[in-house]
């Protein structure tokens, strides 16, 4: 076929198209398609904006509410939390289950061989300032963090936290110091009823194997010969080891996704229960006991928190469940059916 004859036989077909598809249709579709794209990307950045303040609301309403914190209502409160807490720990024997019973069981067990050879681990403790130069160094700084030092570390971790709007540093600051109060409410009743010589005092007063333990109020007792000083019955437990131990839990359980985070933690708190026994303040079982109330009261602060304050949409127990389901379904022409389980 020649160049003319292919002229003649394009150019009808392309007049055709050309009537068929005239230019002001593709304009008017690329002008729709620019149109189109606009929408989106207003549509877009509206939603990220929607979300962007949706997000930040959420973020404003959890730790920093006053019916959250500062309320006396509201269980999320500090004081009736506080107060709950006190409950629940009290209460909580009965409701253990077999396992709780058997490690209560082994701690009792544990206690008492600690009580039996008392004396003979005070024996080695005490010296040990006197044979090590670091030790006599380190170990009264050490003992200072289950005492104020610890109460100014939460203290100032709440305000750094406050400051550089860290809510999770706030919260976590905060159940420490609901776990320092309950577990130092329960130390200090159990010292009053046990009135326990510190070693200290033993080797002054009674001088007896594990120091004496002379009962209930024995410290207000005013028909004892001899005025002792409170040191001769408020040792057993450990009152700087449950404060250790009671911030180390709530720090080590806020921060568990850390991997650090518990062992530093945990390893400070026996550090300072080792000190209470170079210090010669506390036999071996005053710590343990000390260090297991701390940890008992650390463990529930935390876990009351996340009760009263879980999120449903996070929660496993509010998960919608699956079920199984079969629908009709139409697209276009064609109908077919949808299975789900």
């Amino acid at each position: 076929m020649s160049h003319k004859k292919k002229i003649l036989y394009l150019f009808p077909r392309f007049i055709i198209l050309f009537i068929v598809f005239p230019p002001c249709n593709v304009l008017a579709y690329q002008h729709n398609l620019r149109a189109m794209d606009s929408i989106n990307v207003n549509y877009a950045i509206n939603s990220k904006a929607n979300q962007n303040k949706i997000d930040t609301q959420q973020s404003s309403t959890n730790f920093y509410k006053t019916d959250s914190i500062f309320s006396f209502r509201s269980s999320k409160g500090y004081f009736p939390s506080l107060f709950h807490n006190f409950g629940e720990q009290i209460t909580a024997p009965l409701r253990f289950n077999g396992k709780q019973w058997l490690m209560t069981g082994t701690a009792i067990v544990i206690t008492a061989a600690l009580i039996h050879f008392d004396n003979n681990i005070d024996d080695w403790a005490r010296v040990q300032k006197q044979k090590h130069y670091w030790v006599s160094k380190s170990s009264p700084v050490i003992t200072n963090f289950g005492g104020n030092w610890g109460v100014y570390s939460v203290i100032a971790t709440g305000v750094i936290s406050a400051v550089c709007k860290n809510e999770k540093g706030v919260q976590t600051s905060l159940l420490a110091t609901q776990a320092m109060i309950t577990s130092g409410v329960w130390v200090n009743i159990i010292k009053l009823l046990t009135g326990r010589e510190r070693p200290m005092a033993d080797y002054i007063f009674s001088k007896s194997e594990g120091g004496k333990w002379s009962g209930p109020f024995a410290a207000w007792d005013q028909d004892l010969v001899i005025k002792k000083p409170i040191s001769a019955f408020d040792a057993f437990p450990s009152g700087h080891t449950a404060t250790a131990f009671s911030i180390a839990t709530v720090f080590a359980t806020q921060y568990k996704d850390i991997k650090a985070i518990p062992v530093i933690c945990y390893s400070a708190a026996t550090l300072v229960g080792i000190s209470r026994l170079t210090e010669h303040e506390h036999w071996a079982s005053d710590v343990f006991v000390g260090g297991l109330i701390g940890y008992l009261c650390g463990k529930q602060v935390v876990i009351h928190y996340n009760k009263t304050h879980q999120n449903p949409e996070n929660s496993l127990s509010s998960k919608p469940k699956n079920k199984s389901e079969l629908t009709v379904i139409q697209y276009g022409n064609q109908i077919g059916l949808s299975l789900k389980w």
